[in-house]
């Protein structure tokens, strides 16, 4: 934690007193592994320029001379107030509304669920909070609030600092993650559902997989798609469906780059397209591999195996060599290989007749691939 004034703050006892504060979050059960996750990605820096404690989604600044007033109660009620901004992205679903509202609504929301819950509100500078608000969203109050021409509470605070457009990824890919720890601890109902609805739009493929994969896997695999009736896994999508040519479609690898290089928004956005690919096109087995400088990990999925998100290994520097050695080894019935190619190019050598399709990152490829086809994902 960065120290706000070392003349006037004893900062190693801030500190102490704040880990207290930080823990108190993993003791409430049925939140612990969603918030936790949350808390974690957080920075928390000690800060005089907020008036109370403020957040973008990736910083926690907390003004330390309202931090030492508060009883130690009222600083877990504070703590879980700002991760719960966080936690419901707050920051991403504004949009276009007024900030300030939008602050009040969202205060109005938050406090009106820790109330319920019992947290104390000595000292914590709380909106008033309305009945007839609570259990309402966020939109909705913001709305009624306007309708009614409402301003502003008196003291109001905006503790929702506006994050940099280009971070408002990395915050959706922090809950994402911390969605996935919330669903390994058996808390997936700690999760609001209009984050779920906000994540799932986020996670949408954003690769057109049904020309990129249909005119591929016609050129390179004979493959039969006919859209003559719509896949009935995606019955608000009208997808192709799948026919089989003598089970050509046995043999899917994913070849999925975990190298320092690829940060965990491109690992999830990844992991969005590959779920995508198995649950609509459902290749008899499709083998995920994990590779840096060598071949971290291999899952392998069967046709009706549910899809799970990978943890993901590695981390080092990036070679395709692995990879050829291993499609060379393994015979795959085609290859999709996901790299940001930060590294030499891969032989084609022992490979040649492998279907290869290559999914890459704007403005990151080292190279370009001498061979198979090229798909260049939006991020």
């Amino acid at each position: 934690m960065q120290e706000a004034d070392p003349s006037t703050f004893n900062v190693r006892e801030l500190d102490k007193l704040l880990d207290q504060t930080k823990s108190q979050v993993f003791l409430k059960h049925d939140t612990a592994a969603f918030l936790g996750s949350v808390m974690c990605n957080l920075n928390f820096v000690w800060s005089r320029d907020v008036p109370t404690a403020g957040t973008d989604g990736l910083t926690y600044w907390w003004n330390p001379e309202y931090f030492m007033s508060l009883p130690p109660a009222s600083r877990k009620t504070e703590i879980m107030h700002e991760l719960w901004h966080v936690a419901r992205l707050h920051m991403i679903r504004r949009g276009s509304r007024d900030p300030h509202m939008w602050n009040v609504a969202c205060d109005i929301s938050i406090d009106h669920s820790l109330e319920a819950e019992g947290f104390p509100f000595d000292g914590v500078p709380a909106v008033p909070r309305d009945p007839k608000y609570k259990d309402w969203a966020e939109e909705d109050i913001y709305d009624d609030l306007t309708k009614n021409n409402m301003k502003p509470p008196p003291g109001s605070r905006i503790d929702m600092i506006e994050p940099p457009q280009d971070k408002k990824p990395q915050i959706i890919s922090n809950v994402v993650a911390a969605i996935q720890q919330a669903k390994l601890a058996g808390q997936a109902g700690s999760v609001p559902g209009a984050v779920k609805d906000l994540i799932e739009e986020f996670l949408k493929p954003v690769i057109p997989w049904q020309s990129v994969l249909h005119r591929w896997m016609s050129e390179k695999l004979e493959e039969d798609y006919t859209w003559a009736r719509p896949n009935r896994r995606y019955d608000d999508m009208y997808l192709p469906s799948r026919q089989l040519d003598g089970g050509r479609l046995e043999n899917l690898f994913f070849y999925l780059d975990v190298s320092g290089s690829i940060t965990r928004h491109h690992i999830i956005r990844f992991g969005s397209e590959l779920k995508f690919v198995k649950e609509t096109y459902q290749p008899e087995k499709l083998t995920v591999v994990l590779f840096d400088t060598k071949i971290q990990k291999s899952i392998v999925w069967e046709e009706d195996d549910p899809f799970e998100m990978i943890e993901i290994i590695g981390r080092g520097g990036t070679s395709l060599e692995p990879v050829r050695r291993h499609m060379f080894e393994e015979r795959p019935t085609a290859a999709i290989i996901f790299s940001d190619m930060d590294c030499s190019p891969m032989s084609q050598e022992g490979i040649g007749h492998i279907p290869v399709l290559w999914v890459t990152l704007p403005g990151h490829r080292a190279h370009t691939p001498t061979f198979g086809e090229t798909v260049i994902i939006r991020e």
